[in-house]
């Protein structure tokens, strides 16, 4: 399954208090002539002002979530990139703070962010972590 990056933009704000962060929405959903597998957050819009600890929930459609390992058609984990840009289809997703690994099959994660802008990028990747 090939996921091509959909993104959703909106403006920055300003944030006032302490505890707050905008977030700037990203997720890869498969082109049309494949099989229609798609990434989602659920709950979370584009510009949305949230606080911290923000608990975050991920769906797939057309797409099994389960524990990283087996690389199988159709099947794989999901990602969190946060204040990055998507990884291309076909590479390895890094280990690091800003790539957010889960690879036990988790639909939910808490994520603790600073207050300020920030962009959150949903992606899938087979059970090696190379990107869907």
């Amino acid at each position: 399954m090939n996921f091509g990056q959909t993104k959703q933009h909106a403006g920055i704000l300003a944030v006032a208090a302490s505890l707050l962060a905008v977030l700037v929405l990203s997720a890869c959903s498969a082109d049309a002539s494949e099989a229609g597998g798609r990434v989602r957050f659920v709950d979370l819009k584009d510009g949305a002002t949230v606080s911290s600890p923000l608990l975050v929930k991920m769906a797939a459609d057309n797409f099994t979530v389960e524990p990283a390992g087996a690389v199988k058609t159709g099947h794989g984990h999901l990602h969190i990139v946060v204040d990055g840009d998507c990884i291309a289809a076909g590479q390895v997703v890094p280990k690091d703070d800003t790539h957010l690994h889960y690879g036990q099959g988790q639909v939910e994660a808490t994520l603790e962010l600073a207050p300020g802008a920030h962009t959150l990028c949903l992606q899938a990747a087979d059970g090696a972590h190379v990107a869907l």
